[in-house]
């Protein structure tokens, strides 16, 4: 008889993206003024074409960086997602916010998966979308990956998404998609720009002396709270 292992509460992000992997370890804090508490965080620079345009080139290397964060850290056992950045997308303007699949003339392939969000009504009346499209051989890779390194995957997603997420919870309650258009056509849709150093650090606790890249933290967190799993 098998015993299946027991799932730890415990919230990790694996961010990808051609030059870089970096691993992130999320709690929900209970002391700091932010609602979030990063408790741990790796970045592993890719400089030797261990991945080219996301694909993962050199696997081995790429599950060694991940196993190596979740053992140090006793995390084999946590809710893993994974993170991309630099998949196909782009911001779509139609007349109707409810609009049918092939509104979008996007590939039928059955070899590519599309999605789309609506985010906002620009001052037109046009309808801003958010597509995007992942090759279906580039989601087996991995989930080939997380078999792998035998970590618990329960998201793929990408960062624009997860940046998406991130924004909506800064305002929370008072979130509003009229606000989020007038910061979108502020910024020429790059929702990077949104989220500004102080709310990160609202959002989020981590050390002052940590190396790191505000929009990587900022989708760890977007990640975080796009999950229904009770961590």
């Amino acid at each position: 008889m098998w015993l299946i292992p027991v799932l730890k509460n415990e919230f990790v992000c694996v961010f990808f993206s051609s030059d870089t992997i970096a691993c992130g370890w999320i709690q929900k804090s209970t002391t700091n003024s932010a609602s979030l508490i990063l408790r741990a965080y790796q970045r592993y620079a890719l400089n030797n074409f261990e991945s080219v345009h996301l694909i993962p080139c050199n696997p081995t290397k790429i599950k060694k960086c991940i196993n190596s964060f979740l053992y140090e850290h006793d995390l084999h056992n946590a809710f893993v997602t994974f993170c991309l950045d630099g998949i196909i997308e782009h911001y779509i303007a139609l007349p109707t916010s409810t609009p049918a699949r092939t509104d979008f003339n996007m590939p039928t392939t059955s070899g590519m998966q599309w999605e789309y969000r609506h985010l906002y009504s620009d001052h037109e009346g046009h309808h801003v979308f958010y597509v995007y499209a992942v090759a279906q051989s580039l989601m087996l890779q991995y989930k080939l990956l997380a078999i792998g390194t035998k970590c618990n995957l329960i998201r793929i997603a990408p960062k624009t998404i997860a940046l998406l997420d991130a924004y909506k919870n800064i305002f929370g309650v008072a979130y509003r998609k009229s606000q989020l258009a007038v910061d979108m056509m502020q910024h020429d849709n790059n929702i990077q720009e949104l989220i500004s150093r102080d709310a990160l650090r609202r959002m989020v606790s981590f050390s002052s002396d940590l190396k790191h890249d505000d929009s990587i933290i900022a989708a760890m967190c977007g990640m975080f709270y796009a999950e229904r799993v009770r961590i």
